[in-house]
């Protein structure tokens, strides 16, 4: 078997590592790195795929569709799993925000559902041939929730020029969204944007 096609034994995952052992932690957290670097490889091969059919197609995206779609889900499996983690984040960390995930989940079916209706609606409309790109890319490109950052990170992950940052980290902008419908209520649900 060829060397590039070999399939590595599988460690132990953290959660079937006992509490005090150090080298089934250090082997599960070496088995993250390494998925995790194949899940980047994927993500980019995936990416390069649709930019290539995007630019040779060009205004006919419905060809791109099948590539488009696989890399939208692919990113989005990929922000689920390691998004708003730091360089420093380990194996725990990781089982730590699925775990959390998970429990939200759990406390909140109607959401789920609710997104399940929507993906299901999306797939049976691109059965038919229709093709909407807004359901994975809402407003503008820069409202995108996975380009955030911290404004008070010194090491960015990417320029600045790549993505916005959050709207806000006053919690009162938030609240006052929150309780009045009619405040800021065209933010990320439009592709224009004010200049002043």
């Amino acid at each position: 078997m060829p060397y590039y096609q070999r399939r590595l034994t599988r460690v132990p995952e953290i959660d079937q590592c006992g509490v005090n052992d150090q080298a089934c932690y250090f082997e599960a957290n070496e088995q993250y790195r390494l998925d995790k670097l194949v899940d980047y490889h994927v993500l980019n091969t995936l990416r390069e795929r649709s930019e290539r059919c995007i630019q040779y197609h060009q205004l006919n995206l419905f060809k791109c569709a099948e590539a488009m779609e696989d890399m939208e889900e692919a990113e989005l499996g990929y922000f689920i799993k390691y998004g708003e983690m730091n360089s420093e984040t380990d194996v725990r960390d990781v089982y730590m925000k699925q775990k959390h995930r998970m429990i939200w989940e759990r406390r909140h079916p109607e959401i789920m559902a609710e997104r399940e209706r929507a993906y299901q609606e999306h797939k049976e409309k691109l059965r038919n041939g229709e093709f909407d790109y807004a359901f994975w890319k809402k407003g503008m490109w820069y409202q995108d929730k996975k380009s955030h950052e911290a404004p008070y990170e010194f090491f960015l992950s990417k320029p600045t020029v790549e993505g916005d940052k959050p709207l806000s980290k006053d919690w009162e902008y938030y609240k006052q969204v929150a309780q009045d419908p009619e405040f800021d209520k065209e933010q990320g649900k439009k592709s224009t944007f004010k200049i002043i």
